[in-house]
C-alpha cells in the first residue's frame, strides 16, 4: 500500500454558536471525543489486495464507530457524486476503540479492475455514546471522516487541461478538464497580472475524465492596471507540475 502522506488527521466535535438569531442545530457535546485515522489516503496498486488504515482513539472515552462504501465519481459540473458500492471488501464494519487505543480497518477489492481508475469513499462514522450526559441544549452530534481509496489499472496517468480562459465582469472563468485515466488534485489556482497583482485559492480533486469551472473574482482596479492575467494551477497527487494558461485583458471586461 503507498500513502501519500503519513501524518494523522484528528477530528474533534464542534460547538457552533448562535448568529443573526439563527440557532444552530449542532452544538458542543459535553465529552468531545478524539480520533485519527491514517493514512489520509489508499492508493491500490495493480495486484495489490489488501490495505490497513489505523483508527486511533486520542481521547479518555471508549469510541464506537461504523463503516459504509462509496463509490465516488464526478458530475457534469465537477461536484462530487457519491453511489452506495459493494465493490470493495472492508472490515470491521462496526468497532470500539478503547481510550488510548487503536483500531485496525481493512480494506480490499474483490476483485481486478481494468480501464481507467476507480475511486471510492470509506466513511468512518462515530457513533453516538448512549452512555454520555447531554449537551445543555440536549443537542450533539458525531464526526464522519471520508478515506478517499483510488483502484489503480494499469497504465492509468492524469492528464490536466485548461480550456481557454474567459473574464466577464471582473471574473475570471477557468474550466479544468482530466482528460487522463487517473484522478489528480489541484492544490491551488493562482491569478498573475503582468502588473503585479497576484491571489492564490485552494482546489480540490479532480477525477478521471471530469471537468470542472472554477470562478475566480478579480479586483477591478487590478483588472483594469493589468494588459495580461496567467492563471497557475499547481497539481499533486497524479498531476505533480503546474498548468498555465494566459488571457490578455480589455478594460469592458472588468465590470462597472
Amino acid at each position: 500500500m503507498r500513502t501519500a502522506s503519513n501524518l494523522l488527521h484528528t477530528a474533534r466535535r464542534i460547538g457552533l454558536a448562535a448568529a443573526g438569531g439563527l440557532v444552530c442545530a449542532l452544538a458542543l457535546s459535553a465529552q468531545a471525543a478524539d480520533f485519527a485515522v491514517y493514512p489520509l489516503r489508499v492508493f491500490f496498486a495493480p495486484g495489490e489486495r489488501s490495505a490497513a488504515v489505523g483508527v486511533n482513539n486520542t481521547g479518555g472515552q471508549p469510541i464506537r464507530f461504523q463503516l459504509s462504501l462509496v463509490e465516488w465519481t464526478q458530475d457534469a459540473a465537477g461536484k462530487d457524486v457519491y453511489t452506495e458500492s459493494k465493490e470493495l471488501i472492508f472490515f470491521p464494519r462496526l468497532f470500539t476503540v478503547q481510550a488510548g487505543e487503536q483500531g485496525v480497518v481493512r480494506i480490499g477489492p474483490k476483485r481486478a479492475y481494468a480501464g481507467k481508475e476507480r475511486t471510492f469513499r470509506v466513511f468512518v462514522d462515530e457513533l453516538p455514546d448512549d452512555s454520555a450526559k447531554p449537551a445543555a441544549s440536549g443537542i450533539t452530534f458525531s464526526i464522519r471522516f471520508a478515506i478517499p481509496v483510488f483502484m489503480g489499472t494499469l497504465g492509468t496517468k492524469a492528464q490536466g487541461v485548461i480550456e481557454p480562459l474567459a473574464l466577464k465582469d471582473g471574473k475570471l472563468l477557468a474550466a479544468v478538464r482530466n482528460d487522463g485515466s487517473a484522478h489528480f488534485r489541484i492544490e491551488s489556482m493562482e491569478i498573475v497580472s503582468d502588473k503585479g497583482y497576484s491571489h492564490k485559492t485552494d482546489g480540490w480533486y479532480l477525477l478521471a475524465g471530469a471537468r470542472r469551472l472554477h470562478t475566480l473574482d478579480l479586483p477591478r482596479e487590478a483588472c483594469l492596471a493589468a494588459h495580461r492575467l496567467e492563471l497557475r494551477v499547481k497539481t499533486i497527487d497524479g498531476g505533480d507540475g503546474y498548468l498555465n494558461a494566459t488571457i490578455d485583458v480589455d478594460p469592458a471586461q472588468c465590470g462597472s
